[in-house]
C-alpha cells in the first residue's frame, strides 16, 4: 500500500513538472482586466457582480486543475456518450429552460443557472474529433465525406439555432470547418465548400433566420437607421470606444456605462467599457493576450503526437478565436450583434467555468502527451 502511494505521488510530481504555467498566467491576466472592468461597469449600482466573478474565478481555477489531471484520451473512449449528453442537455432546455428576451437558453438549478449551449461547443469538439479519426482516416475525400460528417453536427446545430442562439450556432459551424481542415481536406473540396456556402447565404437569410436576427444584420449595415431601438447598443458602443482615444479616460472615468447609455455593459459590451477607460493602447494589450493564449493552445496541440489531442486543441482554439473576433467586431460595429461573450472578460458563471474547463482539457493534452 505504501509502495502504491509512493508511486502515485511520483506520477503526480511528474505531471506537475509537465505543467505549462504560462497558460494559466495568461488566463489570470485577462481575468484581472475583466475584474477591474466589471467593477467599473457595475460598482455604481452594486458590488455583487464583482464579488460573484471572484467566486467564479476560484471555482474555475479548481475546475482547471482537476480536469488537467484527467487523461484527455478518456474522452475519446466515451465520445458516443458525450454526444448523447450533448443532445440531452440541449433538449432539456426546451423542457426545463427559462425564457428571457424571446429566447430559451438557460436552465435554473436553484443556486446557479447553466447555459447548455455554451458547453455544447466543447462537447462537440470532444466527440467529433474521435468521429473524424475513426471514420475518415487521414483526410477527407471531397463533398461526400463532408455531407456525412455534417449529418453528425446537424442535430446539435438545429437545437441551438432554434433556441434561438445564432451566435453559438455559428461557432458550431466554425468548429466543424476548422476541425475537418486540420484533420486533412483537399483544396478542391475547400473551393466547393466556399462556393456552396456563398450560394446558401441568401437562402439562410430569407428562410432560416428569424425576424429579429435579420433585424440585427440590417442594424449592423446601418445602425443609425433605428437609432432609438435596434441600433442603440452599437451606436453607444462606438461612442464609448471613440471617446477612449489612444490612452483612455482612466479607471472609473468612463461615462457610457455609468450613465447607463450602454446596456449589457458588464456582459456582451464589456469590451466597450474597457476600451473607453483604457483606450487603443489597452485594446492592443488585450488582443495580444488573447492571441498569446490561442497560440499557446495551438502550440500544445502541435506538440502532441496524438491526433485526438491535436484535434481537440485546435477545436478549442477555434472557439476562443471565434468569440474574440465576433465580440470585438460586434462592439466596433463591424460585425452583427450575436450575443457571444468575450471569454474570461464578459461577466457570467457559465462562460467562466466553460473557459476554464476547455483550457483544463488543453492542459491535460500537455501533461499526458506521449
Amino acid at each position: 500500500m505504501g509502495i502504491l502511494s509512493k508511486r502515485n505521488i511520483t506520477i503526480v510530481v511528474k505531471k506537475i513538472k509537465k505543467m505549462d504555467h504560462t497558460l494559466l498566467l495568461k488566463i489570470l491576466l485577462i481575468i484581472v482586466l475583466s475584474l477591474t472592468t466589471v467593477y467599473t461597469a457595475t460598482a455604481h449600482r452594486t458590488l455583487s457582480f464583482f464579488k460573484k466573478e471572484i467566486i467564479w474565478t476560484g471555482i474555475g481555477i479548481g475546475v482547471y486543475f482537476t480536469v488537467s489531471f484527467i487523461d484527455y484520451r478518456k474522452y475519446a473512449k466515451y465520445y458516443k456518450f458525450i454526444y448523447i449528453i450533448n443532445i440531452f442537455m440541449l433538449v432539456a432546455v426546451y423542457v426545463f429552460g427559462d425564457e428571457a428576451k424571446g429566447a430559451k437558453r438557460w436552465i435554473d438549478l436553484g443556486l446557479i443557472s447553466i447555459q447548455p449551449s455554451e458547453f455544447s461547443k466543447l462537447f462537440l469538439v470532444l466527440s467529433f474529433a474521435e468521429v473524424l479519426i475513426i471514420n475518415y482516416g487521414k483526410y477527407f475525400r471531397g463533398l461526400k465525406d463532408m455531407f456525412f460528417s455534417g449529418i453528425y453536427i446537424i442535430p446539435i446545430f438545429l437545437l441551438v439555432l432554434n433556441q434561438p442562439d445564432l451566435g453559438t450556432s455559428l461557432v458550431l459551424v466554425f468548429i466543424y470547418f476548422v476541425m475537418i481542415f486540420i484533420h486533412g481536406i483537399d483544396w478542391k473540396a475547400i473551393w466547393q465548400i466556399v462556393i456552396l456556402g456563398s450560394a446558401s447565404i441568401p437562402i439562410a437569410y430569407f428562410f432560416v433566420l428569424k425576424d429579429y436576427q435579420r433585424t440585427r444584420i440590417q442594424t449592423f449595415l446601418n445602425p443609425e437607421a433605428d437609432l432609438m431601438n435596434s441600433g442603440w447598443n452599437v451606436v453607444q458602443s462606438k461612442i464609448a470606444i471613440g471617446s477612449g482615444g489612444l490612452l483612455g479616460k482612466g479607471f472609473l472615468q468612463g461615462t457610457q456605462s455609468k450613465l447607463r447609455f450602454l446596456p449589457e455593459s458588464h456582459t456582451d459590451f464589456i469590451g466597450s467599457v474597457f476600451l473607453e477607460e483604457r483606450g487603443f493602447a489597452g485594446g492592443v494589450v488585450l488582443i495580444v493576450l488573447y492571441l498569446a493564449l490561442i497560440m499557446n493552445v495551438i502550440k500544445i496541440g502541435d506538440a502532441s503526437e496524438d491526433r485526438y489531442g491535436k484535434l481537440i486543441c485546435y477545436g478549442i482554439a477555434s472557439i476562443f478565436f471565434f468569440h474574440v473576433v465576433i465580440n470585438i467586431g460586434m462592439i466596433m460595429g463591424v460585425m452583427p450583434v450575436t450575443g457571444l461573450p468575450l471569454l474570461f472578460m464578459s461577466y457570467g458563471g457559465s462562460s467562466f467555468v466553460f473557459g476554464f474547463l476547455m483550457l483544463g482539457i488543453v492542459h491535460s493534452v500537455k501533461i499526458h502527451k506521449f
